[in-house]
């Protein structure tokens, strides 16, 4: 019985702290998006459009903090944290992400993936 409370306490705190880890920062970025609109220059291209021009763009976070913007066969590595993407250059940008999308501007260009 003693092993079991244990378990079960155990279990217990790894659930309280997953819920107090998603409610206490904001939304985090983790995986691989695929742009699904470009818009540049105020011209919008749409994810059907993107698909039948053959164009491969996305993107992806680590929860290490690294991650890669790929268009097709260039890929850019990035560190990032918090809202902002560092590249290797140092170049540094902004992105938002709102639990589904992430959206990066980028110059003229405004980019967002799902």
């Amino acid at each position: 019985m003693n092993a079991g409370r244990r378990i079960a306490a155990l279990l217990l705190a790894v659930v309280l702290a997953a819920g107090l880890a998603a409610c206490a920062g904001g939304k985090t970025p983790s995986g691989t998006y695929s742009a699904v609109r470009i818009v540049k220059n105020g011209t919008e291209v749409s994810a059907d459009e993107l698909a039948q021009s053959g164009a491969a763009i996305s993107i992806t976070f680590e929860a290490d903090g690294v991650g890669v913007l790929r268009s097709n066969a260039a890929s850019e590595p990035f560190r990032w944290s918090g809202d902002t993407m560092t590249s290797q250059e140092g170049d540094t940008m902004n992105f938002h992400f709102d639990g589904k999308t992430v959206t990066l501007e980028r110059g003229d260009t405004l980019i967002e993936f799902q």
